[in-house]
């Protein structure tokens, strides 16, 4: 990443000799305002204090007597200058603010936020005061379009590489490399290289890469498309410290591949999407201390929407997305992008971060989840509502005497001490917008969660937690110009 007064001499030169070329600003700023009742998702003992430390316990750190509600406010922030140099050649960036392209507001210290080690790394934003996200060129040639530079990715309906273009997307998928853009008839086909990592050395092999290609078939005529993602991602002699499986032991070498299968078809009012990651390859000593661990994850994900009419329209989304069984041979969890989220209020957000300023509240996945989702929208000029039930279960559980995989603080346990419900709970959402202008909108978020006993869960036989529900108030504003 560039420092900071880096970047202000990069902009302060561009300002000055760059004044004939002509410069378009984009971006998006909004502040929220969150109220998260019970964020624990059990009930509050008198003592307060946890009711116990074990090992692969569900339980959220309590460290603030017995307050159990959490109220904060942040602030997305992405700056886009495009920058054409002539016709064949255009400059583009994202400048943003803090961990996650933005932060919290009176926050003023910049920690690392370090939720874990997941297969397959989504962003590579940093915490810094001042960060450049994209950094690239797209040169226009008569066999294709070349993007050349650290710039972002998008592919189906976002659940692996997702750009992040929505106003309140925290992440975005980010890679230093080079994408060629191709087109023939209705075939949209784009190779790509990238440098994910290094460590710095020109000589070291610590580095990390990944190649890969998209092919599209998009038929407007047929208002039909679909497609494949593939892409390998590697990475030699890494040595940096395995969070995951035995202490002091490194990961190693890696060899990720990435298999994502995309189609979307519309009959008049109806539409739906399918999304089928799959992923496999060798992941190192991510869970063994000798060997490779092998990597078979996936997930099946569907959406849907019939347009009642000019202004009501209703939908059904579900999906299945795999978790991490007993063996210790295989890693076997899906962990998708964070921007993909199907609820206001569970998998959206990390609990755990509440507790521990060390990690980022948005860094939360959909992972060991089979779930299902009806909604309905009314729209008309300046106002969106919109409502949904979702359900949701675990595909993989603590068993009593069999080793089990903590998805949310992504740890291995030897042992279970007790049976763990697969039951994620049922949650309610009401949400609604206004469009005060072109620019501008106003909204509300809220969800109530019917907590499932899978978060009462304290891998202790004789110690039991009592699951407890939770709901979420927000208030936002936000701007896109």
């Amino acid at each position: 990443m560039f420092k900071k007064q880096n970047l202000l001499a990069a902009m302060m030169l561009a300002s000055t000799s760059a004044y004939s070329l002509p410069i378009d600003w984009h971006g998006a700023f909004g502040v929220d305002s969150s109220i998260l009742n019970n964020y624990r998702r059990v009930k509050a003992k008198t003592n307060n204090v946890p009711v116990t430390t074990n090992s692969g316990s569900q339980e959220v750190a309590l460290t603030d007597g017995s307050k159990q509600n959490a109220s904060f406010q942040s602030y997305v922030f992405r700056l886009n200058p495009t920058l054409i140099v002539n016709d064949s050649a255009t400059f583009k960036a994202e400048l943003t603010s803090g961990y996650g392209r933005g932060g919290r507001v009176g926050e003023n210290d910049q920690k690392s936020k370090k939720g874990g080690q997941v297969p397959y790394h989504y962003t590579t934003t940093s915490d810094n005061q001042l960060n450049i996200n994209k950094l690239y060129m797209e040169l226009y040639a008569d066999s294709a379009t070349y993007v050349i530079g650290r710039h972002s990715a998008d592919w189906g309906l976002g659940a692996v590489q997702n750009s992040g273009d929505n106003l309140w997307d925290r992440h975005s998928f980010i890679r230093d490399g080079i994408t060629a853009k191709l087109k023939i008839g209705n075939f949209f086909i784009n190779p790509y290289f990238a440098r994910i990592s290094s460590d710095g050395s020109l000589t070291r092999s610590h580095r990390t890469k990944e190649t890969g290609i998209t092919l599209l078939y998009d038929n407007i005529d047929s208002d039909m498309a679909f497609g494949v993602l593939y892409g390998v991602k590697t990475s030699s002699s890494y040595s940096e410290k395995n969070v995951n499986g035995p202490a002091g032991v490194t990961l190693g070498q890696t060899d990720v591949k990435v298999t994502d299968f995309y189609f979307r078809k519309k009959f008049s009012d109806l539409s739906f999407e399918l999304e089928v990651p799959l992923f496999s390859g060798e992941l190192g000593h991510y869970l063994t201390t000798t060997g490779n661990t092998k990597y078979k994850a996936q997930a099946i994900l569907f959406s849907s929407n019939y347009k009642l009419s000019d202004t009501w329209s209703v939908g059904f989304d579900a999906g299945q997305v795999s978790g991490q069984g007993a063996t210790t041979s295989s890693f076997e969890a899906a962990y998708l992008n964070p921007n993909f989220q199907v609820a206001n209020l569970l998998f959206r957000y990390n609990m755990h971060a509440i507790t521990d300023d060390t990690q980022s509240v948005y860094d939360s996945y959909v992972t060991n989840a089979m779930y299902g989702k009806v909604k309905a929208q009314y729209k008309n000029e300046k106002w969106t509502w919109d409502t949904a039930i979702i359900w949701a279960k675990a595909n993989e559980v603590a068993q009593k005497g069999e080793t089990f995989f903590n998805h949310q603080t992504q740890t291995l346990v030897n042992s279970a001490n007790a049976n763990q419900s697969d039951d994620l709970g049922m949650e309610v959402d009401l949400s609604f917008k206004y469009q005060w202008n072109e620019a501008v909108e106003v909204g509300v978020n809220t969800a109530y969660l019917f907590t499932g006993d899978y978060w009462s869960f304290t891998n202790d036989a004789n110690v039991k937690n009592e699951a407890s529900n939770s709901y979420l108030l927000q208030a936002n504003v936000g701007m896109k110009f």
